[in-house]
């Protein structure tokens, strides 16, 4: 076997060195030494009022189990990771497969649903705000006029400000994964569907028999990707109910925030980060272990 001594003698190996190491220069400065620094910061007692070092070793992490609020917040990120990463995964899916499909002004189209996603957050957020509004919005007036007495209260309501937050950001993150999903479907081989057309298959079988399981690695790339962009969600949150009414869409990106930055509690943020990473990581790791069972290879 060549060693990696060996390897490195040849022009190819540094060549390739060369060409990774801005990569690897920024996840260990941005990535990899923000981790163990935070790691380190959960352990001790600090903030910058009244800087301590002082080693606690988990208390910060025992404390988050008896915080109701931290607590709801992991269990708002987790609704809301079960409403946005499913609804989207299959809106995203059969919008590529609309636009793969040849019609007018199709290129148009494509170009179209890019817009949602280079849109400003605070500018969705007002737009929705004012489309939504329980009282003198547009959708609850329409709804009101066709018969239904009590609309939502959407972004205002206990039981609906985290799924609205979803749903908006499943309109806003569509174009993405549509494009993702598109490019995957233009790699599908025509034979498979001609030989499904002799074998007698409809569109539907055609579509769970060849089209799902080809495009299966892009399913389970985006469906990673997505879980963990949804639980890092802050932004939209912020911009849209501030994590209200109540606690009712405070989510853990947004209490870290709080924790860190207003309430001046680094270390306890820092720990409730730390426990986010690891959630994510196992969440992940099962995801990872699970795929050899339904992601064609």
């Amino acid at each position: 076997m060549t060693s990696i001594r060996e390897m490195m003698k040849s022009g190819e190996a540094k060549a390739g060195l060369l060409f990774i190491l801005p990569f690897l220069l920024g996840f260990i400065i941005f990535n990899l030494f923000p981790l163990i620094y935070a790691f380190y910061i959960s352990m001790v007692d600090y903030n910058t009022l009244k800087p301590s070092y002082n080693f606690i070793g988990f208390d910060n992490f025992v404390r988050i189990f008896n915080d109701n609020i931290a607590i709801k917040a992991y269990w708002n990120s987790f609704l809301y990771t079960l409403v946005y990463v499913p609804v989207l995964i299959v809106l995203s899916f059969f919008l590529a497969m609309l636009l793969n499909r040849k019609f007018f002004l199709r290129p148009v189209s494509r170009t179209m649903i890019l817009i949602p996603y280079v849109a400003n957050v605070v500018a969705i957020a007002m737009v929705f705000s004012v489309i939504l509004d329980p009282y003198d919005g547009p959708v609850n007036a329409f709804l009101q006029m066709i018969g239904i007495e009590t609309p939502p209260m959407w972004l205002a309501g206990i039981g609906t400000a985290l799924p609205t937050i979803a749903l908006i950001n499943v309109w806003q993150s569509l174009s993405f994964q549509t494009i993702v999903y598109l490019a995957a479907l233009q790699g599908v081989p025509n034979e498979l569907y001609e030989a499904a057309d002799l074998d007698g298959a409809g569109k539907w079988r055609k579509m769970l028999n060849v089209t799902l399981p080809i495009v299966s690695p892009t399913t389970f790339f985006l469906v990673i990707t997505s879980i963990i962009g949804s639980f890092q969600n802050y932004a939209s949150v912020r911009a849209l109910t501030n994590g209200g009414p109540g606690v009712a869409s405070r989510v853990i990106s947004l209490n870290i925030y709080e924790e860190a930055f207003t309430y001046n509690r680094y270390s306890y943020a820092a720990a409730q980060a730390i426990l986010l990473f690891a959630v994510i990581l196992v969440i992940t790791i099962i995801q990872w272990k699970g795929q050899k069972r339904w992601v064609h290879n």
